[in-house]
């Protein structure tokens, strides 16, 4: 557990796989085994992260009501999904509604914001300190931490190489709002000294790591999804991979870690906090095996 001075989050916390809401994604909603998962959340007070969210709305690659675009998101073995999901959301003013509606049904919902790089350094720093302004005002007091998506791997920034403007974007919404819990989402891509100089800005935890690039998990041939960028790999392909990389960072940095990627089990989040994750989150589980998910919030977080 991360306790901080406005809010705690739960040793286990569910990210991205509530929406962007934080309160569920339909049709996922109609599954007593989802629906299940939902009551655990609200009951003991299981932090959620939500889906990313940017500045104004963002048609990605997967669209709900489109069936042409489900082969976006597939099932891999070994409870493992690949998305090209493409950060689809309904902009900040929406996403910022929705998460209202969700904590006054009392989840405990952390607002993500992914900065669009591809418009520029400056830009997409503005766009971030509008949308952060766009959900103090609509979360009044609830609004207490923020997670900044640096490491979607289904984007069209690269991800590989935006330490700098990462850096440049946290320190603007740092000095900005000073008393904000910050969080910063990386990659297995970035290297150890980003996390390192995230600290040195006053970033106040990490959440490592996102969905894992294709390639990475996968080097023998090309992802099924290669003409949409390859997507990223969650579930249990990417735990070996998400777990080193957490294991070396922990000795890099002293910041609270919310640790996953790879989570498919209440086995799985005792070898995170083993390595010393202050928090682990799960997605895929939620979706493959909600009433796993459910236990496993019960358990950790009872």
């Amino acid at each position: 557990m991360i306790q901080a001075k406005e809010g705690r989050i739960s040793t286990v916390a569910v990210s991205t796989a509530l929406g962007t809401s934080g309160r569920g994604i339909f049709p996922y909603t109609l599954l007593p085994g989802y629906r299940r998962l939902l009551r655990a959340v609200r009951e003991t007070g299981a932090a959620v992260f939500a889906k990313s969210a940017t500045r104004s709305k963002r048609k990605g690659n997967f669209i709900a009501w489109n069936p042409l675009t489900w082969k976006y998101i597939r099932r891999l073995p070994g409870g493992g999904m690949l998305n090209a999901y493409g950060l689809t959301n309904p902009g900040a003013e929406a996403c910022a509604r929705e998460i209202k509606a969700a904590v006054e049904q009392g989840f405990k919902v952390i607002p993500n914001l992914y900065p669009e790089f591809v418009k520029g350094t400056e830009l997409a720093t503005l766009d971030i300190v509008e949308a952060v302004e766009i959900y103090r005002q609509t979360l009044g007091t609830d609004f207490w931490a923020l997670e900044l998506n640096y490491s979607c791997p289904n984007s069209q920034e690269a991800i590989r190489e935006n330490v700098a403007q990462g850096l440049k974007c946290s320190q603007a919404v740092r000095a900005k709002y000073p008393a904000l819990f910050l969080i910063a989402k990386i990659s297995i891509c970035h290297p150890y000294e980003f996390a390192q100089e995230l600290a040195k800005l006053g970033i106040n935890a990490l959440h490592a790591v996102n969905t894992i690039p294709y390639e990475i998990i996968y080097p023998q041939g090309p992802s099924p999804l290669w003409r949409v960028g390859g997507g990223g790999v969650s579930g249990g392909p990417a735990l070996a991979a998400a777990l080193s990389y957490n294991t070396k960072l922990r000795k890099k940095v002293g910041l609270p870690l919310i640790m996953g990627c790879g989570v498919k089990n209440r086995e799985d989040v005792q070898r995170y906090l083993d390595v010393g994750a202050d928090a682990v989150s799960f997605c895929t589980l939620a979706l493959r095996n909600p009433g796993e998910a459910a236990e496993t919030v019960g358990i950790f977080n009872s």
